[in-house]
């Protein structure tokens, strides 16, 4: 007889425990790192799928079951994918630590200011932007 879980049994497993389960190993990142690797990934689009493939067709296109299997494959079928969007993503870094030495005090208050007061208020009373582009193009008055 199987393995029974009863239907309203709560299972919680952690994304580090499936890693561990079916690759064996975890990579372990400096804190924040992935963070910053994300958003230059998102700018530079380096996982995108003319770069490294349509990730859920090529997992169903494989044909066998492990991790190493799969990272053999996957190299045969896009064998420079991994180096493109590595160079990607790092190019992107380096423009955002170009970036971030442009950053200080006076342009964090600044950013801050427009996010709190300017966005807001714009997002709330853009109306009236409307009725006078209206107006002006009509040749009327508010």
């Amino acid at each position: 007889m199987g393995l029974v879980i009863p239907y309203n049994m709560k299972l919680k497993i952690t994304h580090e425990k499936i890693t561990e389960d079916l690759v064996g190993k975890i990579f372990e990142f400096p804190k924040y790192t992935t963070q910053l690797m994300n958003l230059a990934n998102q700018n530079a689009q380096g996982t995108r799928p003319k770069v490294v493939g349509q990730m859920s067709d090529l997992i169903q296109e494989f044909p066998k079951k492990t991790y190493d299997e799969w990272v053999e494959w996957y190299n045969e079928k896009m064998p420079d994918a991994i180096e493109w969007a590595t160079d990607k993503v790092l190019e992107m870094i380096e423009s955002m630590k170009e970036a971030m030495n442009k950053i200080d005090r006076t342009l964090v208050k600044q950013w801050v200011t427009d996010l709190v007061l300017t966005k807001t208020f714009t997002g709330l009373c853009f109306q009236e932007s409307i009725l006078k582009t209206i107006a002006e193009r009509k040749g009327v008055s508010v």
